[in-house]
């Protein structure tokens, strides 16, 4: 393994700071090429006769404006169409861009350029293809299946934008670092010009957990760098930075905004103080109260106090103390729907992973939906079919033709005019973190025949005040299960703010190490969607600050582990130089590891002779029970080399690996993903007596049969000795005048 690289000496903030010795690279002008696939297209778009209009958005960041684009076309016309009556049109927030003609010839087309009038763009514009086709010159089926039109995924949109002058206001904030309607992983460097272990790493992770919530589902990154970047953006992070040109110091927790050195458009955003604390608290007002900043460049704030934060209420989870309506978890105005059958309806949510139902009970689901007039539609086959992460659950009718259901849909209340239905979700299929609730409406126009046209819109509503119920459920659950923290950052965000999370770095550790560790705290708001203000920091040469009260991740290349090789003592594994061993320690340990569960993983299970070899370029994720206390948990994120961290960091959040990440040991080999499942389970939560008695008894069923064969035996010996004991009594009892003699 490569020696551990010594951080630089801090160096004093210079008045003009990090000047490039390169010329400026000149970033006003910025041209990109953009598939539909890049822009959140999934497949090729198919327009049919029934279904003519589909489209996608196409997001700009805030400052910049479009001077010039082009769309290029790929795509195929059915070829029965007829060529004077047929064709498909291309619009940009409803103005004209262009119309593709049928060529009998050849029903492919393209490429074909368009050009868009830049004037036409917005922040969020919508580009739309509207298909009109006829098969015959007199009447024509919309539902047959020669009316279709097809536009590739691969088509191309090529925009030029220039950039707009930048305003250095912190009431613009979150931008310009991160842009609502983008949508790709947000991407913010952070600057440590005073870099000096660990001093302003919690404050940065503050600030990069707050993007992190903002973020979302996107993703985040936070190369961490000493100088500013040649271009863009970044976060500048540390004590006694200056506050203008004249090398004034700040009196007091700051935030302020100034130009790139390197980047006449770039703004760096400085979270500055006194002293560490001072900056933590900068960084604290800006991940809570970033809206109430002012229309001014700099800022001198005051810390606010929180409220306390308890178990279980990170804003990304579902309550479980109360039933949840559907309008709180989506916009009331996106679970309506309008357009051809069938029309979807897609409701997200995220629950904690350790939420336990007695007998795997369902979870109710209170429905209440409304759709258009009953007249124009087929009723035979109207259905709703309710699935949760594409698991089928049930299917309701649409019209219910019944007199009680017609004359209760007329009966004043609030949900009048709709169908009330009731489903119930299973647990089984219902994930530790995101979720997603499925509505398909599915149904068809009523024939009455070709020449007869009919109105085939249909409209899906569910109501907002549907209701999803969590109650009634324990938390427990079995660990170490690594898909609990990749799914959700469990068993450490049971606390929104990670105030029962100590997270343990190398003393000094690099740059590459800071951002992974940026990285993972950008992973962990993601997963609460609240900021890790209440997370602590400890060093691997020293773990005397760890209180056995918290649980732990460990963030190190393998050559500066240290001390905190002894927190995975509890775990199936043991680091040994560049390498990571099975260990087993005891005999017992050995009948454990012969006779262990085989859970699916197959031959990863037999991990002892695949983990021989040094580690060479790969990074692991290693879970188990905390050695300081029991039902504490440790997760461990090493590498022999610091670049390889923040690649295993990564993989949390690409929805392509999330599946390989289980077990208790992941390795991640390049872009491969191997998982084991060698260790101790134990239990986190709690559970009443009596369930913890039947779950013991599920589990050791042999047992309780043998104990019930037992019972039987034992109860029929007692049963028999009492009967024979009452049969002496009777024969040995005299009854009164028995020896009298018999009077003839």
């Amino acid at each position: 393994p490569s020696a551990p690289v010594a951080p630089p000496a801090p160096a004093e903030h210079p008045v003009v700071p990090y000047a490039s010795p390169d010329a400026p690279v000149d970033t006003s002008t910025v041209t990109r090429t953009l598939t539909f696939r890049d822009l959140g297209v999934l497949g090729p778009m198919t327009l049919r006769g029934f279904s003519p209009l589909q489209g996608f958005d196409i997001p700009l960041p805030s400052d910049e404006m479009v001077t010039r684009a082009q769309v290029v076309l790929d795509g195929a016309l059915s070829p029965s169409l007829l060529p004077e009556a047929s064709s498909l049109t291309l619009t940009l927030n409803e103005q004209y861009v262009g119309t593709v003609q049928v060529d009998p010839k050849n029903s492919r087309f393209g490429p074909l350029v368009f050009d868009i009038d830049p004037i036409f763009f917005t922040r969020l514009s919508h580009l739309n293809f509207l298909f009109a086709g006829e098969y015959r010159r007199d009447c024509n089926d919309l539902h047959n299946g020669v009316l279709w039109a097809r536009v590739s995924d691969l088509s191309k949109l090529i925009i030029t934008t220039s950039k707009l002058p930048p305003v250095r206001r912190l009431s613009r904030l979150p931008q310009p670092f991160f842009e609502k309607y983008m949508r790709g992983t947000v991407r913010v460097p952070f600057v440590f010009p005073h870099y000096n272990g660990q001093t302003d790493l919690k404050a940065a992770g503050i600030v990069a957990s707050w993007f992190g919530k903002l973020a979302d589902f996107r993703g985040t990154s936070f190369p961490v760098t000493l100088n500013f970047p040649a271009q863009g953006n970044a976060i500048e992070v540390g004590e006694n930075l200056p506050i203008d040109s004249n090398g004034n110091m700040p009196s007091g927790p700051m935030l302020f905004e100034i130009p790139n050195p390197n980047d006449q458009w770039g703004t760096v955003l400085v979270v500055t103080g006194r002293n560490k604390a001072e900056v933590e608290t900068a960084a604290r007002v800006l991940a809570f109260s970033s809206d109430t900043l002012g229309d001014v460049p700099s800022r001198l704030v005051n810390d606010g106090s929180l409220a306390p934060r308890h178990p279980y209420d990170a804003p990304a989870f579902v309550p479980t103390d109360r039933t949840v309506r559907l309008g709180e978890l989506i916009a009331a105005t996106d679970l309506q729907r309008e357009g051809g059958a069938p029309i979807g309806i897609q409701v997200p949510f995220q629950i904690p992973p350790d939420l336990f139902r007695w007998r795997q009970h369902g979870f109710p689901l209170n429905l209440h939906v409304r759709t258009p007039a009953a007249e124009a539609f087929e009723h035979e086959g109207a259905r709703v079919d309710v699935l949760v992460n594409n698991g089928y659950i049930q299917s309701f009718p649409l019209f219910a033709d019944s007199m009680w259901d017609k004359v209760t849909k007329k009966i004043p209340q609030q949900h009048a005019g709709a169908l009330t239905l009731t489903a119930s979700v299973p647990p089984w299929l219902l994930f530790g973190g995101r979720n997603q609730l499925d509505f398909s409406f599915n149904v068809s126009p009523v024939d009455r025949g070709a020449c007869r046209r009919v109105n085939d819109a249909f409209i899906a509503d569910v109501d907002s005040n549907s209701t999803l119920d969590f109650r009634n459920t324990y938390h427990y659950a079995r660990l170490p299960d690594l898909s609990y923290f990749a799914g959700s950052a469990f068993p450490f965000s049971k606390m929104a703010d990670y105030s029962q999370t100590t997270v343990v770095l190398p003393p000094q550790p690099d740059v590459e190490t800071a951002t992974a560790f940026l990285d993972l705290m950008g992973f962990l708001g993601a997963s609460t969607k609240y900021p890790v203000v209440g997370i602590e920091l400890a060093s691997t040469a020293d773990l005397s600050g760890v209180l056995d009260t918290k649980d732990i991740i460990v963030l190190s290349s393998l050559d500066q582990l240290g001390a905190a090789k002894q927190l995975l003592s509890r775990s199936a594994y043991q680091v040994d130089g560049a390498s990571v061993r099975l260990g087993q320690k005891t005999f017992l340990d050995g009948l454990w590891y012969l006779f262990q569960d085989q859970d699916g993983a197959g031959p990863n299970n037999n991990a002892k002779p695949l983990l021989t070899p040094p580690i060479v370029k790969a990074s692991l994720l290693v879970g188990g029970e905390s050695p300081l206390a029991h039902h504490k948990s440790v997760v461990a994120i090493l590498a022999d080399q610091p670049a390889q961290l923040k690649q295993m960091v990564a993989s949390l959040r690409d929805k392509q690996a999330l599946p390989a990440v289980q077990g208790d040991l992941v390795i991640k080999n390049g872009a491969v993903l191997t998982n084991y499942r060698n260790a101790y389970s134990y239990s986190v939560g709690a559970l009443p007596l009596w369930l913890r008695v039947e779950m013991l008894l599920e589990r050791h069923m042999v047992l309780v049969g043998l104990l019930g064969l037992l019972g039987v035996g034992m109860v029929t010996w007692g049963t028999a000795q009492w009967l024979r004991g009452r049969a002496r009594r009777r024969l040995q009892r005299r009854l009164a005048k028995e020896d009298d003699p018999i009077e003839p």
